[in-house]
């Protein structure tokens, strides 16, 4: 599965928003019982506020998700990864966690990330590439792979 990545730029932050919607509304009202636009969107952009190591995957010319990833002393932490639903299901996001795990080992760290209890999907992916549930927080799971 081809894809390039490029740096997020303040023009991409509507859709960034959008994929975000898209990607976390059934998710959000099955954990928490609704979507509240108004507070999703507050939430969304507050986070944006300050510079976020987010970059845009694109296939040819065509925004198709976004990976936040930071490089910390421990570990690479994994804060976002989204795949527009039209792109999902064709192994781009199986191609780019395997390529991020194995940036994570280069630097000879462990790939962490977060997910909500309600999304399934995502848990499922993650446990098929080898991720571990190491922590049950209060709405997330903490998992890694080393």
């Amino acid at each position: 599965m081809n894809y390039s990545l490029r740096k997020a730029r303040p023009d991409d932050i509507e859709w960034l928003y959008e994929l975000n919607r898209k990607s976390f509304v059934e998710v959000v009202v099955r954990q928490f019982g609704k979507w509240d636009e108004a507070f999703q969107r507050q939430i969304f952009f507050l986070k944006w506020e300050k510079p976020r190591p987010a970059q845009i995957i694109e296939q040819g010319s065509d925004r198709v998700g976004v990976v936040i990833l930071e490089q910390l002393k421990d570990c690479n932490w994994l804060h976002e990864i989204q795949i527009c639903p039209n792109y999902q299901g064709q192994g781009l996001g199986t191609t780019l966690l395997r390529d991020l795990l194995a940036d994570a080992r280069s630097r000879g760290v462990p790939l962490r990330l977060q997910v909500l209890h309600a999304n399934q999907d995502a848990k499922r992916l993650y446990a098929r590439m080898g991720f571990l549930e190491i922590e049950r927080l209060a709405n997330h799971f903490l998992m890694e792979i080393r």
